[in-house]
């Protein structure tokens, strides 16, 4: 993981870690985007980045076979901030499908798409990006 927690001064401002891509990695990457967040001073946006933030390193984690899952988050207005989990895995990506009402996993990406102002999937050379986006 990159540190010190300093976004990049760059602008937009941003900030970049790789996490080992284990059950512990969706922790890691909240406490971080919270941190960014309130560097921002984007506070208000810290629950819900939280959660999608989450959402995607778990989808990452448990659904490819990538060893690491990097996280960028950016902030592309005064009021909008990008999240965006990559993997390495370079299977063919499938299209989500509802869980059934009894089953207890699977939601995520329904989740993501409930809550964020834009969400998308791409692949890319080095594997796929899922991203989204949320504003004030």
């Amino acid at each position: 993981m990159l540190n010190p927690f300093t976004p990049a001064p760059a602008d937009p401002p941003g900030y970049l870690a790789k996490y080992t891509a284990r059950d512990t990695a969706p922790g890691q990457a909240r406490r971080d985007v919270a941190r960014t967040l309130t560097t921002w001073g984007l506070e208000h946006l810290i629950d819900t980045a939280e959660l999608l933030i989450s959402e995607l390193v778990t989808n990452a984690v448990i659904h490819t076979d990538s060893r690491t899952v990097s996280v960028v988050v950016t902030r592309t207005d005064e009021t909008t901030v990008r999240l965006m989990a990559l993997d390495t895995d370079r299977a063919e990506m499938s299209v989500p499908t509802a869980p059934s009402n009894d089953e207890e996993a699977g939601r995520g990406l329904f989740l993501v798409a409930a809550l964020a102002d834009r969400w998308g999937i791409e692949r890319v050379s080095t594997g796929k990006r899922i991203w989204c986006e949320v504003n004030s």
